[in-house]
C-alpha cells in the first residue's frame, strides 16, 4: 500500500545551524524559509527549522525539520497551504522535491547522510513471508461473502494469526485492511477481519505471556 514517506537527515558531527543556513540559500523560487513557523515551534519549547512550497508545479505546503534523537533530524509533517489535506501522492513529490532541491545539492561537500524511507509498504516487509503468504493462501480460497466461517477457512485464518504472531512485529490495522481489499476482499470484510485480527494477536501475546510468567 502507498504510505508517506519519511526523511531523516544524519547531522554526523555538523551543526544544525550551518546545514539549515544552507538550505536556505538553495530555496531559490520554489521554496522559502518560513521563519513564523519556527517562532510558532518555540511555544511548544522545540528548536525546528521550517520551509515552504511556494511554486506552482505542487501543492503549496510548509515543512518542519525536528530533531528525532542526538544528531538525528527528521520531517514530521507536511501542512497544505491552501487545502485541507495532502494526498499521499502530493505528500511525498514534496518531500522528494525538498530533498532534490535543498538538500542534494549539499550532500557531497557535507558528511551529512540521508534517509529518505519508500513510499510502499508490504504486509511482508513486516510480518514477514510466511505470514504474508498465509494470508493470501486464506484469501485465495476463503469464500469472500462468508469470511472464515467454514472450517477450512477458519484453519487457514488462524494460520495467519499464528505465523503474523511468531514474526514479533506489530502490524497495523490500515496495512492489513489495504492489503485484504487488494486480495478482493469488500471493505466490510477488510475491516472486520482487521478487527478480528487485532482482537487475536492481543489474545495471543496474552498466553504467551502467561506462560512466560509460569515457566
Amino acid at each position: 500500500m502507498k504510505k508517506f514517506q519519511d526523511l531523516y537527515i544524519d547531522l554526523n558531527g555538523q551543526s544544525i545551524e550551518i546545514l539549515i543556513e544552507q538550505l536556505t540559500q538553495n530555496c531559490g523560487d520554489n521554496w522559502r524559509r518560513a521563519f513564523e513557523r519556527e517562532e510558532n515551534a518555540k511555544y511548544l519549547n522545540e528548536k525546528a527549522f521550517a520551509f515552504e512550497y511556494i511554486g506552482n508545479d505542487l501543492s503549496q505546503a510548509g515543512l518542519t525539520l525536528f530533531e528525532k534523537e542526538q544528531g538525528i533530524w527528521h520531517v514530521p509533517n507536511i501542512v497544505p497551504i491552501h487545502s485541507s489535506q495532502l494526498s499521499t501522492d502530493e505528500y511525498n513529490k514534496l518531500l522528494i522535491d525538498f530533498k532534490e532541491s535543498l538538500i542534494n545539492p549539499i550532500v557531497q561537500k557535507n558528511s551529512i547522510h540521508i534517509v529518505l524511507t519508500k513510499d510502499e509498504v508490504f504486509i511482508e516487509d513486516i510480518v514477514g513471508y510466511d505470514a504474508a503468504n498465509a494470508l493470501k493462501q486464506f484469501s485465495i480460497l476463503a469464500n469472500k461473502s462468508t469470511g472464515y466461517s467454514h472450517p477450512y477457512d477458519e484453519k487457514r485464518w488462524f494460520k495467519f494469526l499464528v505465523q503474523a504472531q511468531k514474526s514479533g512485529k506489530r502490524l497495523y490495522s490500515d496495512i492489513l485492511i489495504a492489503t485484504l481489499i487488494e486480495q478482493g476482499w469488500s471493505e466490510e470484510w477488510a475491516y472486520k477481519l482487521a478487527s478480528q485480527f487485532e482482537y487475536s494477536e492481543e489474545l495471543l501475546d496474552f498466553i504467551n505471556n502467561e506462560e512466560l510468567e509460569g515457566a
